[in-house]
């Protein structure tokens, strides 16, 4: 152990050491996502949200291993995280539902932006041509000009059907 003025110089340069392993490590993760997701179908706004989330994640364990490094203990901070995650969880269920049927709709490709789709939610049947597909919810234009959002787990749990294009052609008489 060395120490200058009472402070352990070893414990500083360990968690200087953790600190820029996290940084480099959250950039790698961050390169190798965008390189995979390069090759991948799903949308732009997905591939954005995924490798955010992942450099937090990175970010949090280097947190967690600085708090360590410390000698901070971590038992009463893992209780409390738990705990709350547990409560998220039951607040965000429909838009963790939401988003996770985003991401299987758009990889099915059961429809795409300017299809013709028709579903039934709750009894009320909404027809419509697609406009916009998002990570939790779907926008299709109706017949009247009204634009109805419809999340992306009505199509998971629901019958859809994708409207047949009809050619437009001349009649030669």
């Amino acid at each position: 152990m060395w120490e200058i003025a009472g402070i352990d110089v070893t414990q500083i340069v360990e968690i200087v050491i953790v600190l820029v392993a996290t940084y480099l490590a959250a950039r790698i993760v961050h390169r190798v996502l965008e390189k995979f997701f390069e090759k991948t179908p799903f949308p732009e706004e997905i591939e954005n949200w995924i490798v955010k989330i992942s450099k937090y994640v990175v970010y949090v364990i280097g947190v967690f291993v600085v708090l360590s490094v410390s000698n901070f203990d971590l038992t009463s901070v893992i209780v409390g995280l738990g705990a709350f995650s547990i409560a998220i969880s039951f607040a965000m269920s429909n838009i963790i539902q939401n988003f996770v049927s985003g991401i299987i709709v758009q990889s099915d490709r059961a429809f795409k932006v300017g299809d013709e789709i028709q579903v039934r939610i709750a009894g009320k049947e909404y027809e419509g041509k697609v406009v916009k597909m998002r990570i939790r919810t779907t926008i299709i234009k109706t017949k009247d000009g009204d634009k109805v959002s419809v999340p992306n787990s009505a199509f998971i749990t629901n019958p859809v059907i994708r409207k047949k294009k009809t050619s437009k052609k001349s009649s030669t008489n």
